[in-house]
């Protein structure tokens, strides 16, 4: 009978402890990341017609999958004609996160954590910086730059 009653309140405190770290845990992550992608790609789409809706987005990937849970950076890689050079492409993306920063459309800043052009793609990496997690990793990457 004893071991009966330690299997039951083994399994009762798996179940609990699922239902809390889903709700605590998993839930909020997912809302972050929706909040993120929502945030960001209405950045692309507004860069995309300040460049004459030249750009397409080839793929985006999830940087936390990378640099650990509860980071809300995502990589862009965005096809574009080759008539904009690499400053005028810097020089506009920064310009429009300053409008964006500066707009308070959102509850928090938007970040390049990197930018570069390979195989004429622009791969930009862009950070929502909604916790203090993401804030710290935008904090590293700069120092890595340095």
């Amino acid at each position: 009978m004893l071991i009966f009653e330690m299997i039951v309140g083994f399994i009762i405190a798996i179940i609990i402890y699922n239902v809390i770290h889903h709700f605590f845990i998993i839930r909020p992550i997912d809302i972050g990341n929706k909040e993120t992608i929502n945030v960001l790609d209405d950045f692309i789409h507004h860069l995309s017609e300040n460049l004459d809706n030249t750009l397409k987005i080839v793929e985006k990937n999830n940087n936390s999958v990378v640099w650990g849970r509860n980071i809300y950076d995502y990589e862009y890689v965005l096809k574009y004609n080759n008539h904009f050079s690499e400053e005028y492409l810097r020089i506009n993306i920064n310009s429009l996160i300053k409008t964006f920063n500066d707009s308070k459309k959102f509850n928090h800043d938007l970040v390049v954590t990197d930018f570069f052009i390979r195989d004429n793609l622009i791969h930009i990496d862009l950070a929502y910086l909604l916790n203090s997690a993401t804030y710290e990793y935008v904090l590293d990457m700069k120092k890595v730059d340095k």
